[in-house]
């Protein structure tokens, strides 16, 4: 009983063993087993005689349950094709059959200029060279020479359509309509031999000779909805085949072929009568193109398009705004569908340059008509800018983000050159309408911004390209020194938004809008009176206009102090403004009452003296708020006084001037030192606290 057991136990290993190694050679592995020690069986508890122990078996490598993994058999690397093979295979073969076909023109030139042999016979020489060629080209494409077969192909299908041109033009064998029908065969059939042999060289052949076969055949009349149709089905063909085989030198070559025919067409056969066949077909194949899968192929379209539009419709601005409008919403369609933000920039482009070549002689068209046009199509700009950013919660690129800025300018300087001879009283208000677009569409993203995931870069664009079209609208609707105000107004506004925004942007806008405002208070405020007798003492425009400068300036400091770079040149400009406004005044009295042998002597001590009480201000506006600042501006003012009165006006007063200037210095500087004395304690505490926080 121990033997029999001991037997089938190894029996049932080396069973389970021929399985392993069946499997492993099913799968293509070498089986190679490792031999181990059998172990030992337990004796029975029944069994008394001694344990013979077996002779040790094979185990299997893999359990029961798992195949090994099949390798698979690596193939050859293919070696890469070497430059002198390329040259003798494929460039000698292309040059090879140009070469040849040339020859075989020559051979029908000849033929026919010394009639060695009959037309008939030419054509037919002609043909049967040609489907030879195409015989052995399949012949040794089956052979497996599939480069030179390539060539062969190119070749006869070359010799085939000069034989049919020949026995249409040389000899007249044909009627134009066989010949046009027999290369339009030959081209589907070239079609058919590429795809066949797989070249693109061959399908680019076919579709040469196809679109060249209306030029080939023409006699001279115009039959253009024949001819657009079959450049239509010639083009659907090449793209479907392009698509299919991804051969995107069909795409280039029919669009490139398409364009030419259309152009050449127009330059030489149309008229306004067939506008609308010129109209279809454009758009027609501005629709098929829309598909292709080169970018940059469809931007051509685009701009191929706009322009022959443009010129079609003539002076018709109803017809020209509809049709460029629908080549605009088609293009902003597609360019979103294909992501393209060059496509975006070209269809903003192309229309207003095309705009601004149609409308070269807008003095002869009627205004109204043409700015109804442009205002569409600046919203329909406007309008995608907002789709994309509210409803496709895309992020605009740089590019796409100066082309939203382009957008508002364009519109504004064609709208200007159209209304401004005759309705120049409405521009200011168009230029707020214009600031108020993008003020209102910044606002609604401002709002919208956390829900929807908006980025804010474009809301700051759209609040500075406002903020630009009022501090255009100013100049253009307001006169003299209502200018200046309303640009300091509008640059205090500029750092109140910044500073709800937080964003420093806003608050150096504002300081390029208050340096408009000095160079304005600079050049012409200042002397916006001819004489001193024609105003006021502090009750006239010039004054209200420096004060105004000087309040927004320094509310403006107050508002963007999380700003030091900011705040600071904004806070002393709008000192310098009011205590430049105040010098004109005080210039101003001292001319209207002093004679004249007096008149620099007031001058001079009434400047001084207003120095000096405007110091004395600003220190004790530092002392009573806490402001560094404002004493440190005080003393440098004090300082300035002290300079003036001892290196100029000591030399230019006269002795009671003199007296009455040092006397009032003296008093005004003794009250500053007063000051000092009596808040020195507060002082230093409040210096030892700026320190301790920095």
């Amino acid at each position: 009983m121990n033997a029999l057991s001991e037997a089938i136990l190894r029996l049932l290993h080396k069973q389970e063993d021929f399985d392993r190694r069946l499997a492993a050679l099913e799968a293509g592995v070498r089986y190679q087993a490792p031999a181990r020690a059998m172990p030992t069986p337990s004796p029975l508890p029944f069994i008394s005689e001694p344990i013979i122990t077996p002779e040790p078996a094979t185990p299997p490598l893999l359990p029961a349950t798992e195949t090994p993994p099949e390798i698979p058999a690596t193939p050859p690397p293919v070696e890469p094709r070497r430059l002198e093979t390329n040259i003798g295979l494929t460039w000698l073969n292309r040059i090879g059959v140009i070469t040849l076909v040339l020859g075989v023109a020559f051979f029908f030139k000849w033929a026919a200029d010394n009639q060695y042999i009959g037309p008939a016979g030419r054509v037919e020489l002609g043909v049967l060279a040609g489907l030879a060629a195409l015989a052995a080209a399949d012949y040794l494409w089956r052979k497996g020479q599939r480069i030179f077969a390539q060539g062969v192909t190119g070749a006869g299908v070359a010799i085939v359509y000069l034989s049919v041109f020949a026995a249409f033009s040389f000899y007249q064998l044909i009627p134009q309509s066989f010949a046009f029908v027999f290369m339009f065969v030959a081209t589907l059939s070239t079609a058919a031999l590429a795809l066949r042999y797989a070249s693109v060289a061959i399908a680019a052949l076919g579709l040469f000779g196809g679109y060249l076969t209306p030029i080939l055949l023409s006699t001279g009349e115009d039959h253009p909805w024949f001819l657009f149709s079959y450049v239509l089905l010639l083009d659907v063909g090449a793209l479907a085949l392009a698509r299919k085989q991804a051969w995107k030198l069909l795409e280039i070559l029919s669009l490139f072929a398409t364009v030419t025919l259309f152009w050449a067409w127009m330059a030489s056969h149309y008229n306004s009568d067939k506008r609308l066949v010129a109209v279809v077909f454009k758009l027609v194949f501005y629709a098929v193109f829309s598909v292709t899968s080169l970018r940059w192929l469809f931007i051509i379209a685009q701009a191929s398009a706009a322009l022959a539009l443009a010129i079609v419709t003539e002076k018709e601005a109803l017809q020209f705004f509809a049709l460029e409008l629908s080549i605009v919403a088609a293009g902003l369609w597609i360019s979103g569908w294909k992501k393209s933000n060059a496509l975006w920039s070209v269809t903003f482009a192309s229309f207003w340059i095309v705009y601004g070549l149609w409308s070269i002689d807008f003095y002869a068209r009627p205004p109204l008509p043409m700015f109804e046009g442009i205002t569409a199509a600046f919203l329909l700009f406007l309008g995608w800018v907002a789709w994309l950013l509210l409803v496709g919660s895309h992020t605009l690129s740089v590019q796409q983000m100066t082309v939203f800025a382009l957008n508002g300018a364009a519109y504004f300087g064609c709208s200007y050159a159209l209304l401004e001879p005759k309705y120049h009283a409405w521009l200011g208000l168009l230029a707020v309408a214009v600031a108020g677009a993008h003020l209102a569409l910044g606002a609604h993203m401002w709002r919208v911004r956390e829900a929807k995931g908006v980025d804010t870069r474009p809301v700051l664009l759209s609040l500075g390209i406002s903020l630009c079209f009022l501090t255009l609208a100013i100049p253009i609707q307001l006169t003299q020194y209502r200018i200046t105000m309303a640009w300091s107004l509008e640059g205090a506004a500029l750092a109140w938004i910044g500073a709800r925004l937080r964003s420093d942007r806003a608050l150096y806008g504002a300081l390029l809008v208050f340096a408009l405002v000095y160079a304005r208070l600079l050049s012409i405020d200042s002397w916006i009176f001819p004489t001193a007798a024609s105003y006021a003492t502090l009750w006239n425009g010039r004054f209200l206009t420096f004060a105004v400068a000087a309040v927004s300036l320094l509310c403006a400091a107050w508002w963007a102090r999380e700003t030091p770079l900011v705040a600071l040149p904004e806070y002393l400009a709008g000192h310098i403004a009011l205590l430049w406004g105040l010098s004109l005044e005080a210039i101003g009295w001292a001319e209207r009452t002093s004679p004249p042998q007096n008149q620099l002597s007031v001058e001079t001590v009434s400047i001084s003296i207003l120095f000096a009480i405007y110091a004395v201000a600003l220190v004790s506006l530092g002392v009573v708020t806490r402001a560094a600042i404002n004493r440190i501006c005080g003393l440098t003012l004090i300082g300035l006084v002290v300079l003036k009165l001892y290196f100029f006006d000591v030399w230019q007063l006269g002795r009671g001037y003199r007296i009455s200037a040092f006397v009032a210095l003296g008093a005004l500087l003794l009250t500053t030192s007063f000051l000092y004395s009596r808040f020195r304690a507060t002082i230093e505490k409040l210096w030892k606290d700026d320190a301790a926080h920095p």
